[in-house]
């Protein structure tokens, strides 16, 4: 996949602020958990928890998982758009980075960032006649190599401007992450013994999902 035309200067100066920024974020985000853990262990490790079902399973687990473990509705929409933006501008950062070896060599993360690239660029024809528009619904519908980190991509492809990016990815992100928190809450109310009953749902929405991201670091380049 030949992208470097796509890099400029500028891309690096937002790359560079996008991973410090990223970098500030994890930091609030391991002090949130710490302090967690200090005040109710179960949370704690409820909000880590969450944290590694959205990186093995996207959004829909890490909400399942909040609410199947009685946090508040409120704390799971938030806390779990926390962890969207916290995951995009990471990844994002280091989409760009990607374009330019001398400053980005991970290869393993590289070879991810690629093909969560390569996997953008074939709906770009789709989502191109639909602007923002699409890139939102891409973001919010909940399917397999669809969601933000994707969308960011296709959108930088789609030379949207980084604010024009976010806003729109973000915007689709946090429609979603509240229709799945309500939808978990629905069924929080409506079934019994509804804690196991939700778990399972997220160990399986994680699954069907990770063989998916596996796939991000095994394709050929």
């Amino acid at each position: 996949m030949d992208t470097q035309h796509h890099f400029n200067e500028k891309d690096l100066l937002a790359a560079e602020r996008l991973l410090y920024a990223s970098l500030a974020m994890f930091m609030g985000f391991l002090g949130m958990v710490g302090y967690a853990f200090l005040k109710d262990s179960e949370l704690g490790q409820t909000l880590l928890g969450s944290f590694a079902a959205h990186i093995l399973g996207g959004r829909a687990a890490g909400v399942g998982l909040c609410i199947a473990f009685d946090v508040n509705l409120v704390l799971t929409i938030l806390y779990n758009m926390f962890l969207e933006v916290l995951i995009v501008i990471f990844t994002f950062s280091i989409f760009l980075f990607s374009f330019n070896n001398s400053y980005f060599r991970f290869g393993f993360l590289q070879k991810a960032i690629r093909n969560s690239a390569r996997n953008a660029i074939k709906y770009e024809a789709v989502i191109s006649r639909y602007g923002w528009i699409g890139i939102f619904a891409f973001v919010m519908i909940p399917l397999p190599m669809t969601g933000p980190v994707v969308g960011s991509f296709l959108a930088y492809f789609l030379n949207f401007s980084l604010k024009k990016n976010f806003i729109t990815v973000f915007s689709g992100t946090f429609v979603a992450i509240v229709i799945w928190s309500f939808f978990f809450e629905f069924l929080s109310v409506h079934i019994t013994k509804i804690q196991g009953v939700l778990a399972v749902i997220a160990i399986v929405i994680g699954v069907y999902f990770l063989k998916h991201i596996r796939n991000w670091f095994s394709k050929a380049e």
